[in-house]
């Protein structure tokens, strides 16, 4: 369905039934797939998949809604108490909702418990006025019986609310083995064959202890992030938070050398794999797994629930168990002497050759990559557990599940497989292990290639795209609806501290031009302009007009599609973030959230600036092409090897990812965090702990780029990794990457019971200071660092004075409790005095947070709220 005419929340209301109720279930139907495209497992390490969806969504509904992304009966069911804000309380108008659902879904009354609970269908005013609506019972809209694939859909909904229903601890246990569990350990016995399965479980056990160690500090890092309790921050914006934008960068390049490899992998194991269970040679399934990746990243089809991640991966690790169990069955007693099998001749007073340990580290490194992907479990966890005891003892018990299964693994391969048959293995061990198996073999390896290796394909595939599409510096088109006075879009450069942000607001309609009105925050300080547009308008007219800005490297170019009085449909392009700010109705609704006017998109657009509008989707996929090629490349020159490209990403991407990130992290979060976990491992309270898994890490690097590794190209990359690592860090010691920061919170509660807080903290602890508050009714003064505010909508303005180090970072943030309502009473200005320097920050413009350096022994800071504005 689409909406043809501007629809008011007045006009919804008194229309027509059927109208109301098909109009009531589109937007409800918008809300749901908004929100059910956040709640998937998201593979990206950036916000770009965040953004872009969010992007989506915004021109969905300016350009075309026949495009939105239509919910599933059971997601419109999860997320029931969510949309409930939209439903007016009327009980006929309940009854022709559920009328229009029942015409468009599928479901029986037991299924949707959460629907007929917000609709109120148990209630006898219900059953009444669908009868006078209908003249039928209410019984007639649901159907008694569905089809099969109906009750597959609905049995995977069961199961994967019964999981997300789990305890916190052991769901974060789960999350760990789900998004931790590896593709390498198909290459582990290859890799490990000359050392033997005793000193292969002693490196496994060592190796997955460093990594839980590394792990836990990971997961107090982010415990400590108030940005990932409200589930709005991603890895790469955890790292520029606290290592500022010299780490993030560093943490960029190591995640894309290792997702480059690990997609390269996969190329190779996939299609030797298949190539032995078929006659088509591995070149050929290389071609189709190119094609079939591009149509997956171009169609963005591959979405998994929390839910179905975790039940792929125990069926993994089922069927994990049964090969090992198939190999346990297959050990011979002349294959026992495999388990202790090691080369000692070095012993003997033979010299030791570094190349045995060419593909160990780096692949037993691999195993362990769930540092990426703590975030993901702490936006599941966090809100359920805010103390972070979960987050962080299921980080645990997860990573100590998994050493133990590449243990068991590594056992039960090694007695099966004779060394000397493993170490000339160029695909994965499952060639091996089928030709030794037979048949059952045959099929456990099928599934494991198919979920496993092929799953692992396409995650790392879009995680490549989504990367390169973030690192280019493309002009973003996009097509977004403002309506008069209403909202704001807002656009913003990358930088930490001096970023630049332009909002723009819709003021006045007239037959020749349209007025927009421009909000430039700059360097502290605040520009206001009212702009005339008559058909096109391009940031460059300013230039001259405000030489001080210096605004030469911003580009913003705004297009008008259609207009009317009430809205404007724009043309955006400009590579800046974008993001769109709105008022909120008492509902908690979005002044345009009762459909803005869609503006139906060309069917047969002009070829040439169809391409234009591409351009950046195709140079992103780049990367994935030169993979292929390289595949190609080395298939037909038979010197592909799982096993190495496995081992050359672990040990360039995961002794950084793994190894130095997280202990750079901990130590920035320790004194950048704005809150305390509940479990704090005093044995990371050492410093010569942190710095000797740090020294560790960094050394595996050297150690292969001077002695295990004889490549010279494979030499140069891992010292230039390492020559990169210790620019890094020294860059990020003297950019202020570890310094203090303190944390002002305005904490809105809006809530029946309970008072807003404005709270001072450094570290994660509270920090007195001397605070004034100024409401309608008279001013108060307080020495704390923490006070309640009983009436929030009252407080006209905040002083606080603070005494800082000489060297330190402010961070001043208002946030609501209330994370599905917007707010209207956090400050809206933001004054800062130090050292006879005054700076004023739009807060609004900024998303009510702003970051800064402070550079003086005293600071004093005023929050101006919206009632004070209106006074001035």
């Amino acid at each position: 369905m689409s909406l043809n005419e501007l629809i008011s929340q007045e006009e919804l209301l008194a229309g027509m039934s059927a109208k109301q109720s098909k109009t009531l279930l589109f937007l409800i139907e918008k809300q749901t797939a908004l929100l059910a495209a956040r709640s998937r497992v998201d593979f990206t390490l950036t916000d770009s998949g965040e953004s872009d969806r969010e992007l989506a969504f915004l021109q969905a509904f300016a350009i075309d809604n026949s495009k939105m992304e239509r919910p599933r009966i059971q997601q419109l069911e999860r997320f029931a108490r969510d949309w409930s804000v939209l439903v007016p309380d009327n009980p006929q108008r309940k009854a022709a909702l559920l009328k229009a659902l029942g015409e468009k879904y599928k479901f029986t009354e037991l299924l949707i418990p959460n629907i007929r609970q917000v609709l109120g269908c148990e209630q006898i005013q219900f059953h009444q006025a669908f009868y006078r609506l209908y003249q039928k019972p209410l019984k007639d809209a649901f159907i008694s019986e569905m089809s099969l694939v109906d009750k597959y859909h609905w049995l995977m909904f069961v199961i994967a609310k019964r999981i997300e229903s789990l305890p916190s601890f052991w769901l974060a246990t789960l999350v760990t083995i789900a998004l931790g569990l590896p593709q390498a350990f198909l290459a582990l016995p290859i890799a490990t064959a000359e050392l033997g399965s005793s000193v292969t479980v002693i490196l496994l056990i060592v190796l997955g202890g460093i990594n839980i160690l590394t792990m836990i500090c990971m997961a107090e890092a982010i415990s400590r992030s108030q940005d990932f309790r409200s589930g709005k921050t991603f890895f790469k914006q955890l790292a520029a938070n606290y290592l500022g934008k010299t780490g993030s960068m560093i943490l960029v390049i190591a995640v894309s050398i290792r997702v480059f490899l690990i997609v390269l992998a996969c190329y190779i194991g996939l299609s030797t794999t298949i190539a032995t269970f078929t006659t088509l040679p591995a070149t050929i399934w290389a071609g189709i797994l190119f094609l079939l990746g591009l149509y997956v990243v171009s169609h963005q089809s591959f979405h998994l629930t929390l839910g179905v991640t975790i039940l792929l991966a125990f069926l993994n690790v089922g069927v994990l168990l049964l090969f090992s169990l198939l190999c346990f069955n297959h050990w011979q007693l002349d294959n026992l002497d495999n388990l202790l099998y090691l080369d000692w001749n070095w012993l003997q007073g033979n010299s030791f050759k570094p190349q045995i340990l060419k593909r160990v580290f780096g692949v037993t490194l691999m195993l362990y990559f769930g540092h990426v992907y703590v975030g993901e479990c702490a936006k599941i966890v966090l809100p359920r557990d805010p103390s972070a005891n979960s987050l962080i003892g299921g980080s645990i018990a997860g990573t100590t599940c998994l050493t133990f299964l590449f243990c068991l693994w590594v056992v039960a391969v090694d007695g099966t497989i004779a060394p000397n048959i493993l170490a000339s293995q160029t695909g994965t061990v499952l060639e091996p292990l089928i030709e030794e198996i037979g048949s059952q073999g045959q099929f456990l390896g099928t599934v494991l290639v198919t979920l496993l290796l092929g799953m692992s394909w396409l995650r790392s595939s879009s995680s490549l795209v989504n990367l390169s599409r973030k690192l280019l510096p493309d002009q973003r088109q996009s097509i977004v609806t403002l309506s008069h006075q209403q909202e704001r879009l807002i656009l913003q450069t990358r930088d930490r501290y001096d970023c630049c942000l332009i909002g723009i607001t819709y003021l006045k309609f007239d037959d020749s031009k349209l007025t927009f009105r421009l909000d430039l925050q700059l360097q502290g300080t605040i520009y206001q302009q009212d702009i005339e547009v008559d058909k096109d308008w391009d940031i460059k007219e300013l230039f001259a007009q405000y030489p001080q800005l210096n605004l030469q490297g911003v580009d913003l170019n705004l297009e008008i599609q259609s207009a009317n009085r009430d809205r404007v449909c724009l043309k955006v392009i400009s590579s800046m973030a974008m993001s769109e700010r709105g008022n909120w109705d008492k509902n908690g609704l979005k002044s345009d959230f009762w459909g803005p006017k869609p503006q139906k998109t060309p069917k047969n657009p002009k070829k040439p600036q169809y391409l234009a509008n591409q351009r950046p989707f195709l140079l992103s996929l780049i990367p994935l092409f030169l993979v292929f090629l390289l595949t190609e490349g080395l298939l037909l020159a038979d010197k592909q090897s799982f096993t190495n490209v496995v081992g050359f990403a672990g040990v360039l991407g995961n002794s950084v990812i793994g190894g130095i990130f997280p202990v750079l992290l901990l130590i920035s979060s320790r004194r950048k965090g704005e809150l305390l976990p509940g479990r704090v491992v005093k044995l990371l309270n050492y410093p010569w702990l942190l710095g000797s898994i740090y020294c560790f890490s960094l050394l595996v690097i050297v150690a292969h780029g001077l002695f295990i590794w004889e490549h010279p190209l494979a030499r140069i990359s891992a010292l230039s990794v390492t020559v990169l690592s210790l620019t890094a860090t020294w860059v990020m010691l003297s950019t202020g990457a570890f310094i203090s920061r303190t944390v002002i919170e305005l904490e809105e509660n809006q809530g029946t019971e309970g008072q807003s807080l404005l709270k001072i903290t450094a570290g994660g602890k509270p920090k007195t200071a001397k605070i004034k508050l100024g409401y309608i009714e008279g001013e108060q003064n307080h020495q704390a660092a923490v006070v309640e505010i009983s009436t929030l909508s009252s407080l006209r303005y905040a002083i606080l004075e603070l005494s800082t180090k000489q060297l330190e970072e402010l961070r001043v943030w208002g946030h609501s409790n209330n994370h599905k309502i917007g707010s209207v009473n956090l400050p809206s200005m933001l004054e800062i005095y130090q050292e006879n320097n005054k700076m004023r920050f739009d807060l609004k413009l900024f998303g009510d947070k702003v970051l800064l350096p402070l550079n003086s022994q005293k600071c004093w800071c005023k929050l101006e709220f919206p009632a004070a504005r209106q006074t001035v």
